[in-house]
């Protein structure tokens, strides 16, 4: 090939290469130019946010009671095939307490849905109307029940509550306090509270923001870490007036723990651990006084804590 046609070649690929170059260089000043960071107007450390804090995972309860009757309480929770497999095949529960709300757990249709998979005798919507975002009443849930009932796909009778108002239902009552908390009251009288959310619930009855409302209190339950759920001042309040044993998944009664300044007994445990006042007392290590509290309860009640899925890390440092 002639001689000038290679320079010629030869510059066309120079010129190519530098005007790339140039191009990358001028990409790239100007992507970096456009890249700007703002600091926060209020730094997050002056209103105490600390998240997002590992707590574990959510989580729902299975209670047999005394008298054989088995509660499941979901949780906050979206649809999973466990409802079907585990919840509802192998445990078998009488009543299940279902989240409707939406936007943060299943919706009305969804745990309608879960009606079917579960097939409890009763179940009970709960989780709904404390905030704007969420569903406002539980008609759309009690209509998605009966149709399934209906055709036969669900045995489960839909019963709606009232704030502050006692219920029983298979020999056990129950008080909702209010988006996901209530008090329980077992055959022999042991009373267990649920995500102790209270002051800032909006739907918890005035007299029941006052803990001496409660008379007494033997056992707490925690469903998982965030604030609408359980806050470490609220429950220190409850535990500085009845001194109850506390139970929560690992890694949030380890947040709890290293929080609450008021002496405490907290049962740290995992989803498919089982909660005796047998299993109570081998878990204390001999604690005289752990054992004294437990042996001093009316009933023997087993306690499962399992799956549920939603998030747990506290949103604000409390």
């Amino acid at each position: 090939m002639d001689k000038k046609i290679w320079i010629a070649i030869g510059l066309i690929i120079v010129i190519s290469v530098v005007s790339l170059g140039i191009s990358i260089a001028g990409f790239l000043q100007a992507t970096t130019e456009k890249i700007e960071i703002v600091e926060p107007k209020v730094p997050m450390e002056s209103v105490g946010f600390e998240g997002p804090i590992y707590t574990g995972t959510s989580n729902g309860y299975i209670i047999v009671f005394e008298n054989g009757v088995t509660y499941y309480l979901a949780g906050d929770t979206c649809l999973f095939a466990g409802m079907k497999f585990i919840i509802g095949d192998y445990y078998k529960p009488d009543i299940a307490f279902l989240p409707i709300g939406d936007f943060y757990t299943m919706d009305s249709k969804d745990a309608a849905y879960a009606t079917t998979l579960i097939n409890p005798k009763f179940v009970v919507p709960y989780h709904y109307h404390s905030f704007a975002e969420m569903t406002q009443n539980a008609s759309e849930f009690v209509a998605g029940v009966n149709e399934f009932r209906d055709r036969g796909e669900t045995r489960a009778e839909p019963v709606v509550l009232e704030y502050g108002v006692w219920r029983e239902l298979m020999g056990i009552k129950f008080l909702w306090l209010g988006h996901a908390s209530f008090l329980i009251e077992s055959v022999n009288g042991t009373r267990i509270l649920i995500d102790p959310w209270l002051e800032a619930n909006p739907d918890c009855p005035a007299e029941y923001k006052d803990y001496t409302a409660f008379d007494d209190i033997d056992l707490i339950l925690v469903t998982h870490g965030h604030v609408d759920h359980v806050t470490v001042d609220e429950l220190e309040k409850v535990v500085n007036l009845y001194d109850p044993v506390v139970l929560a998944q690992w890694e949030l009664a380890e947040y709890l723990d290293d929080r609450i300044t008021a002496p405490v007994t907290i049962v740290p445990f995992n989803k498919g651990g089982r909660v005796t006042k047998e299993n109570l007392i081998r878990w204390s290590y001999g604690d005289e006084e752990f054992i004294k509290k437990i042996e001093g309860m009316d009933a023997n009640i087993k306690i499962t804590l399992v799956h549920a899925d939603h998030s747990s890390s506290p949103a604000f440092g409390y």
